[in-house]
C-alpha cells in the first residue's frame, strides 16, 4: 500500500457558457461539449504533472461521448485513476415518461504491462436520490428523475479502499452507517449552492469516519475542501477552495498507509497521537 495517496482537485464548471447550457430535447445534455471538455484537460495538465494518483470532478461535468473515446485513454497512459459527475442523459422511457440518469464515473487504469493496450476499466455508478431543487427542475423541462439503490467500495491494495457519493447522497446518514470502518477515502462529486452545510458536514464525518474526505464541487459555487482526520487543525483541513466562478485545479496529499494502521489499531503510540481519537463505536471492517 502506497503511503500517500495525491489527489487532483478539477474544480471546474459552467461559468461563461453559452445559453441555453442544456439540451432539452436531448436528454439535458450540454449544448456545447467541447467547452466542458477543454475545461477538463486543464485539469488533467495540472494531474500529469504534479504525478497525481486520483483525478476528481464535480457532478455533471463530462459529457459521455468523451467518457467512452478519451478519458481511457488519459487514464492509461498516465496511470490516473479518474472520479466525476457525467452530463444529464436519458436511458430509458416508460409509460411516456423520459428518466433523467445523474451518475458518475470511475475509470481505473489496466494494471497488466502486458496489456497496456488494453483499455482501463469503466465503472458508471448512479446518483441514489435527487435533491428537491433537481427534482422539480427536471420535471419542469419534462424529465423524472430515475433512482437506483447501488453503492460501490472500491478495493485495491495500492490505493486502499474508497467509495464515491453523488452530491445529495453525503448527507444519506443509512450510507454513513455503511462506509464507517471500511474505507480510507470517500470522494463526493457536487453540484451544490449550500457550501457551508457541506462543509460542516466534512468536519464532522471525517471524525466519525475517520477517514480522507475530498469533496469536489461545481466552479459556480466553489467551496470544493479536503479533510483527513490528523490532531492538529491545520493539518486536518487539506484544502478548501472560496469563491464562486473559479475554475480550480489543486493537487493534494493524503495519508493512507498510516491511516488504515491507525483504523486497525496497529500503529505506534505516537502514530496514534497524530490522529484524532476514533469514535468509541469504530471498528475496522474492511471491505
Amino acid at each position: 500500500m502506497k503511503e500517500t495517496i495525491r489527489v487532483t482537485v478539477g474544480q471546474i464548471g459552467q461559468n461563461g457558457l453559452q445559453q441555453p447550457i442544456y439540451d432539452k430535447e436531448m436528454g439535458l445534455r450540454y449544448t456545447n461539449p467541447k467547452a466542458m471538455w477543454r475545461r477538463a484537460l486543464n485539469v488533467f495538465q495540472v494531474a500529469i504533472q504534479d504525478q497525481a494518483d486520483f483525478v476528481v470532478f464535480p457532478e455533471i461535468t463530462i459529457p459521455e461521448s468523451y467518457l467512452w473515446n478519451h478519458i481511457p485513454t488519459i487514464s492509461n497512459e498516465h496511470r490516473l485513476i479518474i472520479i466525476g459527475g457525467v452530463e444529464f442523459h436519458t436511458k430509458e422511457q416508460l409509460d411516456g415518461v423520459q428518466y433523467i440518469d445523474n451518475e458518475a464515473f470511475i475509470v481505473v487504469p489496466n494494471e497488466s504491462s502486458e496489456e497496456r493496450m488494453a483499455s482501463a476499466m469503466t465503472w458508471r455508478i448512479p446518483k441514489l436520490y435527487p435533491a428537491e431543487n433537481e427534482s422539480d427542475w427536471l420535471q419542469e423541462n419534462g424529465y423524472q428523475f430515475h433512482v437506483d439503490h447501488r453503492l460501490y467500495i472500491f478495493k485495491s491494495e495500492e490505493y486502499g479502499n474508497w467509495a464515491v457519493l453523488i452530491c445529495v447522497d453525503y448527507l444519506n446518514l443509512p450510507l454513513h452507517e455503511i462506509l464507517q470502518g471500511r474505507i480510507q477515502t470517500l470522494f463526493i462529486v457536487a453540484n451544490n449552492k449550500d457550501l457551508n452545510y457541506y462543509y460542516s458536514m466534512s468536519d464532522s464525518l471525517h471524525r466519525v469516519l475517520f477517514c480522507n474526505i475530498v469533496v469536489c464541487n461545481m466552479s459556480n459555487y466553489g467551496g470544493s475542501h479536503v479533510f483527513t482526520p490528523y490532531r492538529k487543525a491545520h493539518e486536518r483541513e487539506v484544502l478548501k477552495i472560496h469563491g464562486n466562478h473559479t475554475d480550480a485545479a489543486v493537487t493534494i496529499e493524503l495519508p493512507l498507509q498510516v491511516l488504515k494502521s491507525v483504523q486497525l489499531g496497529t500503529g505506534t503510540r505516537d502514530l496514534a497521537e497524530r490522529f484524532k481519537t476514533k469514535p468509541s463505536d469504530y471498528h475496522y471492517r474492511g471491505v
